[in-house]
C-alpha cells in the first residue's frame, strides 16, 4: 500500500497532497492495528490465567471477561481503517467478475459509499453513548464497577479514524473520477486480485529474508569480535 502510494505521488500532482496524507493514514492505521493486536494478546494471556487459577485453585480475581469485551470491542475499531486501507474487508464478488469491466469501478465506489455510509451511522451512535456515560458518569454494574466513558472513549477514536480515512479516500476517489483514473481507482477500492496478493506476499518474504540475513550476519560478527 504505501509503495502505491508513492507511486502515485509523482504521477498524479492533483491527486499528490491527498497521496501524502493517505500514505501517513497507512502508516498510522499499522501502529494502531499493532496496539490492537497487543491488546488482543494481552487479553488471551490475562483470560488463560483467570481460567488456570480458577481450575487449580478455585478463585479468581475477576473481571477478566468484561476486560476482554473492551478489549476486544477497541481492537476491532482500530483495524477498521487498516482493514479499509488494504481492502481486506470481506467481499463476495461471484456477480461481480460477470459484469463488464466499465461497470466495475462504479460498484467499488457504491460498496466504498455503503461501508461508509454504515459505519458513519455507527460512528454517531458511538458518540451519542460515550457522550451519555462521560456526562452521567456511568459505571459498569460489576465488581470492577469501570467508569464506562473509558474504553467506550477508545472505541469511539478507532471509529472517528476510520471516518478520517474514508473522508480521505472519497476525496481521492473524486479525484480520480475526475481523471478518469479507473487504475487508481480499482486500487484504492477494488478488490484485491490474486496477482497483487501474490506480489505481496513475495514482498514480505523477500523483507524476512532479508531480516534474518541481516541478523545472521551481526551474530556473525559479534562472534568475530568476541574470538
Amino acid at each position: 500500500t504505501a509503495e502505491r502510494y508513492s507511486k502515485a505521488i509523482g504521477n498524479n500532482p492533483p491527486g499528490a497532497m491527498l497521496d501524502r496524507l493517505l500514505l501517513r493514514a497507512e502508516k498510522a492505521s499499522q501502529i494502531a492495528v499493532w496496539i490492537g493486536g497487543a491488546l488482543l494478546i494481552f487479553a488471551a494471556i490475562m483470560t488463560t490465567i483467570d481460567v488456570l487459577v480458577r481450575k487449580i485453585f478455585n478463585w479468581s480475581f475477576g473481571g477478566a471477561d468484561e476486560i476482554a469485551g473492551y478489549i476486544f470491542a477497541i481492537s476491532t475499531a482500530l483495524a477498521f481503517a487498516f482493514a479499509t486501507l488494504h481492502r481486506t474487508h470481506v467481499r463476495i464478488d461471484a456477480l461481480y467478475l460477470q459484469l463488464p469491466k466499465i461497470l466495475r469501478p462504479f460498484l467499488d465506489i457504491l460498496g466504498f459509499l455503503l461501508l461508509g455510509g454504515f459505519l458513519a451511522i455507527v460512528t454517531e451512535r458511538a458518540f451519542a453513548v460515550w457522550l451519555n456515560s462521560y456526562e452521567s458518569d456511568s459505571v459498569s454494574i460489576t465488581p470492577l464497577v469501570t467508569p464506562l466513558a473509558i474504553p467506550q472513549g477508545f472505541w469511539l477514536i478507532g471509529l472517528v479514524f476510520f471516518m478520517i480515512v474514508f473522508t480521505l479516500i472519497l476525496l481521492r476517489l473524486i479525484v480520480a473520477l475526475f481523471q478518469r483514473d479507473w487504475t487508481r481507482i480499482a486500487h484504492l477500492v477494488g478488490p484485491r486480485g490474486i496477482e497483487e496478493e501474490v506480489a505481496e506476499e513475495r514482498a514480505q518474504a523477500r523483507a524476512e529474508i532479508e531480516r534474518e540475513h541481516a541478523l545472521s550476519e551481526q551474530a556473525r560478527i559479534k562472534r568475530g569480535g568476541d574470538n
